[in-house]
């Protein structure tokens, strides 16, 4: 892994830190949508995990659905990514965050709003192991 630089607007920040505070003390999750190391949008999705305070998952079934929305777009656009939140802890990934990171050309982005201060950190995870983003 070696740092990359990746274009990440303040629009697509805001926007994620405002599901964030939407969705707590649950964690929020989406996807990060653009092309190579450009984000341009955050699509909101439903945490569908059983312990939404502290895990997050994605509905496989809407995974798909968003995939094949994006095929039909013209310029294409991709999942970039996923973003989730940490409403009590640090915006660094968790063991469980490390373990799961199925997808080594996702950015991870993860938003804390702990003790009452919001950090946003962007991460790639490459066989358990986080490298944060420049952007």
């Amino acid at each position: 892994m070696t740092p990359q630089r990746l274009a990440f607007p303040r629009a697509v920040r805001a926007a994620i830190v405002q599901h964030a505070r939407r969705e707590a003390p649950r964690e929020c999750c989406g996807f990060l949508l653009g092309s190579g190391r450009r984000v341009q949008f955050a699509l909101p999705l439903a945490n569908v995990d059983p312990r939404p305070k502290s895990r997050y998952r994605i509905n496989d079934r809407q995974h798909i659905e968003v995939r094949r929305w994006l095929r039909r777009l013209s310029p294409a656009l991709q999942i970039v990514g996923v973003y989730h939140s940490h409403p009590n802890a640090p915006a660094r990934p968790s063991a469980s965050d490390l373990a799961e990171a199925n997808y080594p050309d996702w950015v991870f982005a993860i938003v804390s709003l702990d003790r009452g201060r919001e950090d946003l950190g962007l991460f790639e995870i490459v066989r358990g192991r986080a490298r944060r983003l420049r952007v």
